[in-house]
């Protein structure tokens, strides 16, 4: 199998950045809808292809992809029953 280089974090790819810096969701606690802590938001991955940020990587190395989060003032909600058309990707830019 071929290397993939579609994606890749944030913070490796120094020429992307986010359009809109307060969708700078790394530090902050992804909770459940009851507020159930799952974890710390680590890194973002980038679909490099689509020019969006695609998913979140945890403190523990899980993954959640973006279409399931819903960013609020003070966390990070995980909804799992979210339809992918109502999400609204973050989006990236070349520097």
């Amino acid at each position: 199998m071929q290397n993939d280089d579609r994606f890749g974090k944030l913070e490796a790819l120094d020429a992307w950045q986010l359009v809109d810096d307060e969708q700078d969701i790394r530090g902050r606690e992804v909770v459940s809808t009851t507020g159930a802590a799952y974890g710390r938001i680590e890194d973002l991955l980038v679909d490099k292809d689509k020019e969006h940020v695609a998913a979140v990587k945890l403190s523990d190395g899980r993954l959640v992809a973006v279409d399931n989060l819903e960013i609020r003032a003070d966390d990070v909600v995980y909804h799992d029953d979210l339809a992918a058309s109502r999400v609204h990707y973050t989006k990236v830019r070349a520097r």
